[in-house]
């Protein structure tokens, strides 16, 4: 049986991916961009965020019409695939953007909603043989399609340990 572990650490009913809550990030952000995450596989991993009305980022970005920045999707499909590579290479490896391909988004995301954002993942090597890995991410809010996400990223290998005590 799968539960469901939510940020704050408290567990609901049984659900179908196991996700966790994401911890330890290695750089500041204006938010945290997912607020679950499942590894499916090697080549899947689905993050989820809900758009809080009381987050700050959203004070003031179309205030009439309050809506969840794009930029802000796109941070969320680079957390969810550097979490599914450091699920597969370890925690010290890192992932940086190398190119967005195509981005539309196609429907807004306001208060209340919850982005899910399914990315497919295909590793490859760029021209200079370095570790790839091409995205491609279906974002939803619900049923209703919120964008279209296809980028790749540089797999930079984990960093050795400082302090090992070698002179």
């Amino acid at each position: 049986m799968t539960t469901t572990q939510e940020a704050g650490g408290g567990t609901t009913a049984p659900a179908g991916p196991a996700f966790t809550p994401v911890t330890g990030r290695l750089r500041a952000t204006p938010i945290d961009p997912v607020d679950e995450i499942a590894v499916i596989s090697e080549t899947e991993v689905v993050v989820r965020k809900t758009v809080r009305d009381d987050d700050p980022y959203l004070e003031g970005h179309y205030p009439e019409f309050t809506v969840y920045p794009g930029a802000f999707i796109i941070e969320s499909v680079f957390d969810a695939v550097l979490r599914l590579v450091r699920a597969h290479r370890g925690e010290r490896t890192f992932v940086e953007p190398a190119e967005i391909s195509s981005v539309r988004f196609t429907t807004a995301l306001r208060p209340g909603d919850t982005l899910q954002v399914r990315c497919v993942c295909q590793p490859g090597h760029d021209d200079a043989g370095n570790d790839t890995v091409r995205v491609v991410a279906h974002c939803t809010n619900g049923e209703a399609k919120a964008a279209l996400v296809k980028m790749a990223f540089r797999v930079l290998p984990a960093e050795e340990p400082t302090g090992s005590g070698a002179a």
